[in-house]
C-alpha cells in the first residue's frame, strides 16, 4: 500500500474511533436516565376513580384556556365543540386569538363565540398575521387582563393549548386540585392512534411517549426545570404577572421559535415551582387511563421536518444565545441534554460515512484496517449494540404504556425513520440560524396543518343537546 493510502487508512481508523467513542459517551447519557427512573422507581401516578371524583369537589379556579390561530378555519369550530362538551369543570372561557386578516378563522371564532356565549371569547390581534405564536399568546394574556376591569371576572389560572387538541374531560379537574402547590403545571402530550403504515407521524407516539412517561420524570425527580410542551401547560396568575412584569408586558419570549420551552425554563430561573403531572386514572376491568392533552401530529415527511427544525432551532440554537448555561448543574446537566440533538445527528452522519468505509474496506481489500482488530474496539462495539437495543426497548416499553403493543412493535422501523428525519430538520435548523445571523432577520415561525378525529365536535351533536 503507498503512502497516500496509510495515510487514508489511518484517518478513517481515527474516525472510526472518535463515532464509537463518542456513541458511547451518548449512550451513557441515556443510559444515566434510564437508571435514575429504574432506581427511584418512576411512573406514571395512578389514581382510582373515587379519588378523582374526590378531585371534583375541590373550590374550581377560573380557568382562562388560550388558543392561538392562524388559518384554522377548518379545525377551531369542531376543537371547540367537542371539548365543550366533554370537559367536566365548570369555571373556564375559551379565548380565541384571531388576526384581523385571516377573515375565515375570525368569522368561525365569532359564531362560536355567539353560540358559546359563556364558554368562548375571541381576541382580535392588533397586528395583521401572522406573526408568531408568542406574539399573539402575549397580546391575548394582556386582553384577557384588561377585559376582567369590564367584567369583574378575574382568571386564577392561565392554560395554554393549540387549536387541534382534544382535552381530556378530568384534565381541568386535575390541574386545578394542584394549582395550589406549583406554580407551573405541564401534563403530559400524546398523539392519537395512527396507521401503521404512517411512520412519519407514528415517531412522535415514540418520542412524546418515552419522553412524557420517563424522561420528564426524572427531571422533575433529580429539582431541573421543566420545559412547556406548548400545550397542557398551566400558569398561575402570579406567574403570568412576575413573567410579564421582567419582560416588558410579556409573558413569553418573542424573539425566540420555542417560546414554551423557554417559558418553563425560565420559570425555574424565576423561583417559581414547576411540576410535571403525569397521571393514569384506574378504570374498571384493570385498564388505565391518561390525563393528558391529545392530538395529532405531522404525518408528512415535509412538514415533519419544518416542524422538528422549528424545535431545534428554538432549543439548541436560540435557547443558547437566550438562555445560556443559567441553573444549577442539575439544570445546566438538562440544557446540553436539550441541546445535543444537532450533536446527535452529526454522529448519525458520521456513523452512516464509517459503515459506509468498512464495507469499502471489506469489498476491495477483503478485511478491515487491522488497527480495528482489537479486543477494546470489539468491546465498545458490543456496548454499543447493547445500548441500543436497551435504548429500542425503552422506547417500546413507554409506547406500549400510552398506544399498546401493537404500536410499540412498530418502534425499531420508526427508530430509522425518525433518524432520518431529524438529520434532515438539524440541517435545516443549522441553516436557518446561520441565515439568520448573517442578514440579521429573525427566522419566521412556521405552522403545521391541524386536523382532529373524524368524529369529534360534529355539530350534529351539539345541536340534539
Amino acid at each position: 500500500m503507498n503512502i497516500a493510502g496509510i495515510e487514508f487508512e489511518q484517518l478513517f481508523v481515527n474516525l472510526v474511533y472518535a463515532v464509537v467513542t463518542v456513541t458511547f459517551v451518548f449512550t451513557l447519557d441515556d443510559l444515566f436516565i434510564d437508571l435514575v427512573a429504574l432506581v427511584r422507581r418512576l411512573k406514571p401516578r395512578r389514581i382510582s376513580l373515587k379519588e378523582l371524583m374526590g378531585m371534583t369537589e375541590t373550590r374550581q379556579k377560573n380557568i382562562a384556556i388560550m388558543i392561538a390561530n392562524w388559518k384554522e378555519a377548518e379545525v377551531i369550530a369542531p376543537m371547540i365543540r367537542g371539548n365543550i362538551r366533554g370537559i367536566k369543570y365548570e369555571n373556564y372561557t375559551f379565548f380565541l386569538g384571531v388576526y384581523p386578516n385571516d377573515t375565515e378563522t375570525w368569522r368561525e371564532a365569532k359564531r362560536l363565540e355567539e353560540l358559546f356565549p359563556q364558554r368562548v371569547m375571541v381576541v382580535v390581534n392588533s397586528m395583521q398575521g401572522p406573526t408568531s405564536k408568542g406574539q399573539m399568546l402575549n397580546e391575548m394574556a394582556r386582553r384577557i387582563l384588561e377585559s376582567e376591569v369590564v367584567s369583574g371576572i378575574q382568571y386564577d389560572l392561565f392554560l395554554m393549548q393549540d387549536s387541534e387538541d382534544v382535552l381530556h374531560p378530568y384534565s381541568l379537574t386535575l390541574l386545578n386540585q394542584f394549582s395550589s402547590q406549583s406554580e407551573f403545571i405541564q401534563i403530559p402530550v400524546f398523539s392519537f392512534d395512527v396507521p401503521k403504515r404512517s411512520l412519519v407521524a407514528g415517531v412522535y407516539i415514540d418520542e412524546f411517549s418515552e419522553s412524557h412517561t420517563k424522561d420528564l420524570l426524572v427531571r422533575q425527580e433529580l429539582g431541573a426545570a421543566i420545559p412547556s410542551a406548548g400545550v397542557g401547560t398551566l400558569l398561575s396568575r402570579e406567574l403570568m404577572l412576575s413573567a410579564m412584569l421582567l419582560q416588558g408586558g410579556h409573558f413569553l419570549k418573542e424573539d425566540t421559535l420555542t417560546e414554551d420551552y423557554h417559558l418553563g425554563i425560565m420559570t425555574k430561573i424565576m423561583g417559581f415551582r414547576s411540576q410535571f403531572l403525569c397521571v393514569q386514572i384506574e378504570m374498571p376491568r384493570g385498564s388505565k387511563e391518561f390525563i393528558a392533552t391529545r392530538e395529532y401530529f405531522p404525518s408528512d415527511f415535509f412538514a415533519s421536518i419544518r416542524q422538528k427544525s422549528r424545535w431545534t432551532l428554538g432549543i439548541a440554537y436560540q435557547g443558547l444565545d437566550n438562555i445560556q448555561w443559567q441553573g444549577s448543574w442539575v439544570d445546566r446537566y438538562f440544557l446540553l441534554r436539550d441541546r445535543k440533538g444537532p450533536l446527535n445527528s452529526a454522529l448519525v452522519i458520521l456513523s452512516v460515512i464509517v459503515l459506509l468505509g468498512l464495507a469499502g474496506f471489506r469489498l476491495f481489500s477483503g478485511r478491515v484496517p487491522e488497527m480495528l482488530d482489537n479486543p477494546v474496539f470489539d468491546t465498545l462495539i458490543v456496548l454499543n449494540a447493547v445500548n441500543m437495543l436497551l435504548r429500542v426497548f425503552q422506547r417500546m416499553w413507554a409506547v406500549r404504556r400510552v398506544n399498546g403493543w401493537t404500536q410499540a412493535l412498530m418502534v425499531p422501523v420508526r427508530w430509522l425513520v425518525a433518524n432520518v428525519v431529524n438529520v434532515a430538520a438539524t440541517i435545516k435548523a443549522h441553516r436557518t440560524y446561520r441565515h439568520s445571523l448573517k442578514t440579521g432577520q429573525k427566522p419566521a415561525w412556521v405552522k403545521t396543518d391541524h386536523r382532529l378525529p373524524a368524529h369529534f365536535g360534529k355539530e350534529v351533536e351539539v345541536q340534539t343537546q
